[in-house]
């Protein structure tokens, strides 16, 4: 359902819209995915609003730093293990974590239960990398290497942060 008013020609246009909870651009990857609720063409580039659903044990990305945008996470259900900077969260249902761009972060799953949240990228296009390495997967049946991963990364200004050690880290059974 879309809401608008007119707006005099030459104006930014002023737009509303509400999506079901199944609506939305689907990104599938290997016990993780995502749908893009509010769009970089939403919001002219202004911010992404996307639900994700990550898997039992599932590491996540690599971690790294954006140099284009930030990004929000409110945890909806389950539990999710950030690293932000040099520190490290397990975070809640209800809980937001929060990572600025230039900041060191990454995000995993190394629970037994799935986990599904709510992020917000400010401003919009990161969604991109996601659906570029969702292709790769669909095409080859397999996540990207470290190294594609650093040149997909490079097209949308992020880079591998180095590694550090999570004291916290839930360790295989």
């Amino acid at each position: 359902m879309t809401f608008g008013v007119h707006v005099p020609d030459g104006e930014q246009p002023v737009r509303g819209f509400a999506r079901g909870c199944d609506e939305g651009r689907r990104i599938d990857l290997p016990n993780w995915s995502m749908l893009v609720k509010v769009t970089a063409d939403d919001t002219l580039g202004r911010l992404t609003v996307l639900e994700g659903r990550m898997g039992a044990r599932e590491p996540g990305p690599l971690p790294h730093v954006h140099e284009g945008h930030d990004e929000t996470f409110v945890l909806v259900e389950g539990r999710l293990r950030f690293r932000v900077g040099d520190g490290f969260h397990t975070a809640v249902a209800g809980e937001t974590v929060f990572a600025s761009r230039r900041l060191a972060h990454g995000l995993g799953n190394p629970f037994d239960e799935p986990a599904r949240y709510v992020a917000v990228l400010t401003p919009s296009g990161y969604e991109d990398y996601f659906a570029e390495v969702a292709e790769h997967v669909a095409r080859t049946g397999a996540m990207p290497s470290r190294a594609l991963t650093q040149e997909l990364m490079a097209h949308h200004r992020t880079v591998l942060a180095p590694p550090l050690p999570d004291p916290g880290a839930v360790l295989p059974r």
